[in-house]
């Protein structure tokens, strides 16, 4: 893989605080980021469910593999040299039911998170 690319939600204070953190950070593999249920998503994605994007974070690789929710997320790590080792770790089995509760809780409530860390609009 060469290239990941992320659907993210622009509405969200957290999120747009994330894509920005994350275009900072050193990469092993490019990642993009466009912002969901747009004409550009849209346009490159057509097979996916865009309603379903808008739920959680989406990341697709350059191959066509399709992420949602947490593994979108140790996708993500896993394409930042900092972080690389990190998503191995949290995928074990050990740690993955941890990290997708986490995950969850995050991505359903980041509006409220948002809000709260006065990353809102």
């Amino acid at each position: 893989m060469t290239t990941l690319t992320l659907l993210y939600d622009p509405a969200c204070g957290l999120c747009r605080r994330v894509q920005g953190w994350l275009a900072e950070q050193p990469k092993l593999v490019e990642l993009k980021m466009i912002p969901i249920k747009t004409d550009a998503a849209r346009r490159r994605y057509p097979q996916l469910n865009h309603e379903l994007t808008s739920e959680d974070l989406t990341a697709i690789s350059d191959q066509g593999a399709v992420y949602f929710g947490p593994k979108a997320w140790l996708m993500v790590l896993w394409t930042l040299c900092r972080y690389h080792d990190w998503s191995y770790r949290l995928a074990s089995p050990e740690l993955l039911p941890t990290t997708r509760r986490v995950v969850s809780l995050v991505s359903q409530h980041r509006y409220q998170i948002s809000r709260a860390a006065g990353l809102s609009r």
